[in-house]
């Protein structure tokens, strides 16, 4: 997992400089989510022309990234589908039934969940969800040993109305978008406090605002209400976008007031896929998935499960060098320091946490690991002729 993680960053970085490969992000002590609308999956009159490259780009990130689940949307061949899951044979999938061409889904690793049920919910507000894109909903029991014995885990898939059209057409979109939302999170607020689980999809619209000039996000009870997260808000906070043609954030990743305590804050990212694959929003999608990852109940003192967030690790210049510190209270001192070349040739390993006479204007890749091996932060940096820092 770690010589995945530091060479994604490492892509994300430099792109054309670094041979481009898809990362594996999974891992065993963590859950690991994302969402991913695949542009008009399947129907090449519609998204990219070529189905067959699709399908082949799309199985290569799904078995590469190695998630636990993975929201999908814009299944738009059920034949495509069924090779899809043929191709990724450590998940089960669960695909909409309703009459749509643009169908949602749900990926899930065989052996680490029980699946319970599937079904459409608000039915009527099938005008609002997109005319008839009912969220999906599917219960699942997780099977890792620190989740509470026949707990339910509940995904909700959606994929809400496109902001198309006139002005006026724009309006009444937001609207719907709007209603849309407020109905589904009454849904969700009488399962109580306690339920575990996570709203993901292509919500077409930001949530620091809306993608409609001049109007507040339609979602700003997502955001009021603190016993739920929207783990993909800091995105949004940062400028950063989900889909290769716009500039803002429209595909999000909610967790209930079950699982808010279990979110490894700063960990959601844009899988800025473009790195790993030429001509990606031509070839692949138009949109890009969007990851974050929870730690599994109970397992807050496992050390492989606490990460270092980037606001937390410092760096400074020193007699020549850099010094790495962590201002984290629950990791006084990480155990050892792995520094690489953009080739992910190892430069140098050391338990001192100080890094000799960098290279100027040079990047590394750097990997910060706990004593037990677990890999707790991986960036990259560079000093510049001047002395300043720039790492992430």
């Amino acid at each position: 997992m770690r010589i995945g993680i530091v060479g994604f960053l490492g892509a994300l970085l430099i792109g054309s400089q670094v041979s481009a490969q898809i990362p594996k992000l999974g891992s065993s002590d963590r859950l690991d989510v994302a969402t991913w609308n695949i542009e008009w999956f399947g129907n090449g009159s519609n998204g990219p022309s070529n189905d067959e490259q699709q399908l082949q780009y799309a199985s290569d990130i799904l078995n590469t990234l190695d998630l636990d689940i993975m929201a999908v949307q814009e299944i738009s061949n059920v034949a495509y589908w069924n090779r899809l899951l043929s191709n990724c044979s450590n998940y089960s999938g669960i695909l909409s039934t309703w009459s749509q061409t643009q169908k949602t889904g749900l990926l899930f690793k065989k052996n680490q969940f029980e699946f319970l049920y599937q079904k459409h919910i608000l039915a009527n507000f099938d005008y609002d969800f997109g005319g008839g894109r009912l969220p999906l909903e599917v219960g699942l029991i997780p099977q890792h040993p620190n989740w509470p014995k026949g707990d339910t885990l509940r995904i909700w898939v959606l994929h809400m109305k496109a902001n198309t059209g006139s002005s006026s057409s724009k309006v009444q979109a937001y609207n719907r978008r709007y209603n849309a939302g407020v109905a589904l999170k009454m849904y969700v607020d009488k399962l109580g406090k306690s339920n575990k689980g996570l709203i993901m999809g292509d919500w077409n619209d930001d949530f620091d605002q809306s993608i409609l000039s001049g109007y507040a996000t339609p979602y700003q009870n997502y955001i009021k209400d603190t016993n739920y997260v929207v783990n993909s808000f800091p995105l949004s906070l940062t400028k950063q976008k989900s889909t290769v043609s716009y500039s803002d954030m429209i595909d999000h990743i909610v967790c209930t007031p079950g699982l808010k305590n279990q979110w490894i804050a700063d960990s959601s990212m844009v899988l800025y896929a473009d790195k790993w694959i030429s001509n990606y929003g031509n070839v692949v999608s138009d949109h890009y998935p969007v990851f974050t990852k929870f730690k599994w109940l109970g397992s807050d003192n496992n050390i492989s499960c606490i990460d270092i967030k980037y606001s937390e690790l410092k760096l400074k210049l020193e007699n020549g060098g850099l010094i790495f510190s962590c201002e984290n209270s629950k990791i006084t001192e990480f155990e050892e320091l792995r520094i690489y070349d953009l080739s992910m040739k190892e430069v140098i390993r050391t338990k001192s946490r100080f890094f000799e006479s960098p290279v100027e204007d040079k990047w590394y890749v750097y990997e910060l690991l706990s004593g037990n091996g677990a890999s707790l932060h991986a960036g990259f940096f560079s000093v510049s002729q001047d002395g300043h820092i720039l790492y992430r």
